[in-house]
């Protein structure tokens, strides 16, 4: 037997969970030996005098629960990590299973390769962080031990001398590396001794009651000399005490820095270059991706199709966040930052943030909840964009750590004057809490609340990073509370100047209902799937948009015709994006030399929306872009050129008159069509698929099987096997109104409908587990047996579909 095997007991009664757990450990490539115990009493007698690399220890166990055998193997003194397993969801299990000592805890639902692989790593991570604490208490001992000698036998002088200039003191190491010897300077004056880096100017000057200190080059070393004046007690200046210490290897050491500034600031040049070239290597097949789905999706495609391409987009919009994260986290740390100061409506603004969160509440059941304080003035002034985004990612957050309850966004005014104001924004969950020892971590880089969230729902771990950065950028505060099992709450205050009550919101009150179809467009773009998707999207809008494939053709066409706007991409052959809009700016006339230009461009960065606007854009946008945002950005574009100009094109410069408007996809539009054109809503929940019952669905069995066919195979005919015979056991046990059993039954069942994807009978198992007998519920629980029954039967039939597919 290896010494590199761990050893792994697993105390686990379900046949179909235990060999999850084997194919899992197989899986995972670990070097294990691994043990098995059924019930209470066979893992009790499996721990007694017996330490294990890890122990995985379900929850309801036959003889006791899992809770009970934890607290019986600690009070043995055994101290295997032991990692809690339940079917379960509520976090008040693991809670409590933490306060006995349990070192993690797993739903059964992630009893995969990966998941058991990173429980193990948590295990071994504690412990070696054990070991590093001690290793680091060590060395900052070992260090501080070298500073007090470094101190003790530092290069200083000390001296002191009289009012009339003669030396009364003058000792130190220093002395030792000068060849100084005291006896030759006590008694002499200042002036008389030109062998020492002191002079009667520096002494008169602290004569004269000012402390100061002055760096002198002498002998070929630096020394930084203090010089402070002596008081008496009736404070009358009676001498000089001063301190002169060598500092020669400092001086060399700045040197030293500045040079290595030279050679950061370089680097820091070259790394965003880097970033901003691969950022736009990176949006560019995204737009791509991004814009293709969202075209096929409002194609006539089948269930089938649409749920992969909900997936697509889904993978897509996930990539496109922590991409973003990872540009912002680079300019805070760049410290390029910037905020703008606009006037908003911060009600508004916070009604937004629910609307855009509303149908994911919805999907998982939970309230989202909207305060708003009366007392907060109409206007503030700010950065509603960088506030939106700071809301987006805690409200965001609080609804994917909650299962149950509700997620509550309270805005209150703290306080004001006829400046300013301060806003508070509090975001309140009932979700699963963060650990005490986290929270003093929760807002460092890349840092999360458990070794396991990452692996349960995803995520950069610089989201709360940032949040706390752009707000402590805008001399805002923010904090949190959490017990774990009773939710989080973030708190965080910003400052904002007052706005006038009149102000409007240009930007904010378009609407997006507002039609583009009058405009004639120029889209100056190279790339093939860019163009396609651009054409689509304004095919779309009814709206005439002219292609060109570079710069220089862009350039011609706009002095043979008239367009109400341009959109430039910046990197494009024969002449790029900024050439392009500084020879419009300075060689067209006008009216086309102020004519709106938008980069339209896969660049990120904000040193390259700055290069944008420095050329002489009007606006910016990145690939990959939201139709909605495109529209609302060209819409106020053209608006404000139009109310500066004070200029109302003819209908004959726009070819309204033709009796057909050919589109730049070859698509004719009659003009009729064109001009009572309207956006069509689209409904972001669909409930249809919620109606036609369940479905199974074997990704996740498929996912741990890794290709492996047969184990999937003989999952299912375990499952077509067993399961008949234990909703048998169910039917009885509910005919005999033996409620125990059936509750265990009903947990034992569960897991096996999660396998198979069916999570509303699954939800309705764990319903039918924690019922509590009530007479008046008994209704409640016969239609929940019918629909279990009624649900599993229609699995049956598809999971023999299924068998008949693979073998």
């Amino acid at each position: 037997m290896s010494e590199n095997k761990i050893r792994i007991l697993a105390v686990e009664d379900d046949e179909l969970d235990r060999r999850i757990i084997r194919k899992a450990l197989k899986d995972s490539g670990i070097e294990h030996e691994l043990f098995f115990a059924e019930d209470h009493q066979s893992g009790e007698e499996a721990t007694t005098g017996k330490e294990y690399d890890c122990i995985f220890l379900d929850y309801h166990l036959p003889g006791g629960t899992g809770l009970e055998l934890l607290k019986t193997i600690r009070a043995s003194g055994n101290t295997s990590p032991i990692v809690i397993v339940t079917s379960q969801r509520d976090v008040k299990i693991a809670v409590e299973a933490m306060k006995l000592g349990a070192d993690d805890y797993i739903p059964k639902n992630l009893l995969s390769a990966d998941g058991i692989a990173q429980s193990l790593r948590y295990m071994f991570y504690m412990k070696e962080q054990a070991q590093r604490q001690r290793e680091l208490e060590s060395k900052l001992q070992e260090t501080q031990d070298q500073l007090n000698t470094v101190v003790a036998n530092a290069p200083i002088i000390l001296f002191s001398l009289d009012n009339q200039s003669e030396y009364q003191l003058f000792e130190g190491r220093g002395l030792e590396s000068l060849g100084i010897k005291k006896e030759a300077i006590i008694g002499k004056k200042i002036d008389a001794t030109e062998n020492l880096p002191l002079t009667i100017d520096d002494y008169m000057i602290a004569m004269n009651g000012e402390e100061h200190t002055v760096i002198v080059e002498w002998n070929q070393k630096y020394f930084e000399i203090f010089y402070s004046p002596i008081r008496d007690n009736d404070k009358v200046i009676t001498g000089v005490l001063g301190v002169a210490s060598d500092i020669t290897s400092h001086i060399l050491a700045e040197d030293e820095l500045k040079q290595a500034k030279l050679i950061a600031e370089d680097t820091a040049k070259i790394k965003e270059k880097f970033l901003a070239n691969t950022s736009h290597e990176i949006r560019t097949p995204m737009n791509g991706i991004m814009g293709l789905t969202r075209i096929l999706m409002k194609t006539s495609l089948d269930p089938e199709q649409m749920k992969y391409l909900d997936s697509i987009r889904t993978c897509s919009e996930n990539l496109l966040v922590i991409i973003n994260d990872i540009l912002d986290f680079t300019k805070i740390e760049a410290g390029k930052m910037n905020f703008e100061k606009i006037p908003f409506q911060v009600g508004k603004l916070a009604n937004q943030t629910i609307e855009l969160f509303q149908a994911k509440a919805d999907e998982k059941s939970i309230q989202l909840v909207l305060e708003v304080d009366k007392k907060i003035p109409h206007s503030l002034h700010g950065d509603p964009t960088r506030l939106s985004q700071i809301l987006n990612n805690l409200v965001s957050n609080a609804i994917k750590f909650t299962e149950v309850g509700e997620v509550r966004l309270s805005v209150n005014l703290t306080s004001s004057d006829n400046k300013s104001a301060t806003i508070t924004f509090e975001i309140k969950d009932s979700g699963i809490g963060i650990p005490e020892k986290s929270l003093p971590f929760i807002f460092d880089s890349f840092t999360q609340a458990s070794s396991d969230t990452t692996r349960k729902f995803g995520g950069t771990g610089l989201g709360l990073t940032i949040v706390k950065s752009m707000i402590e950028l805008q001399y805002g505060e923010i904090d949190v509370k959490s017990k774990p099992g009773f939710g989080t709450t973030f708190i965080f205050s910003l400052p904002f100047a007052l706005g006038e009550q009149n102000e409007t919101e240009e930007d904010n009150n378009l609407g997006e209902n507002l039609s583009t179809s009058h405009l004639r467009i120029l889209i100056a773009e190279d790339n093939i799937v860019n163009q396609m998707i651009v054409k689509k999207v304004f095919s779309d809008w009814n709206t005439y948009v002219d292609m060109a494939d570079n710069g220089l053709i862009a350039l011609e066409m706009l002095r043979n015709g008239n367009y109400d706007m341009i959109l430039m991409d910046m990197q494009m052959p024969e002449m790029d994006g900024y050439t392009a809009v500084r020879k419009i700016r300075a060689e067209f006339d006008e009216p086309k030399r102020s004519i709106p230009i938008m980069a339209m461009t896969a660049h990120a960065v904000s040193t390259e929306k700055q290069k944008c606007f420095d050329a002489g854009m009007d606006d910016y946008i990145s690939k990959p872009f939201d139709p909605d945002d495109l529209k609302r950005k060209i819409i106020l574009l053209t608006n404000s050129h139009n109310k500066i100009q004070n200029i109302s094109q003819s209908s004959e410069n726009r070819n309204i008159n033709h009796q057909a408007i050919v589109n730049s996809n070859n698509d004719t539009i009659s003009a009729q069509e064109k001009s009572i054109s309207k956006p069509v809503a689209i409904s972001e929940k669909r409930i249809a698929a919620a109606l036609s019952g369940p479905k199974i669905n074997l990704s996740y069995l498929k996912k741990i099987a890794e290709g492996n066919d047969t184990f999937v195979i003989e999952m299912i005919e375990m499952f077509l096997n067993k399961t008949p015979q234990a909703l048998e056991q169910m039917n009885d046990c509910f005919k005999k109104q033996n409620w125990e059993e059936l509750r265990k039954i009903a947990h034992k069942i569960k897991p096996s409908f999660a396998y198979i994807g069916l999570k509303e009978i699954q939800a309705t198992l764990a319903i039918i587990e924690t019922w509590d007998d009530r007479e008046d519920a008994l209704e409640t629980v016969t239609a929940m047996m019918e629909q279990v029954e009624k649900g599993t039967r229609q699995a049956y039939d598809q999971l023999r579909n299924e068998l008949l597919g693979m073998k």
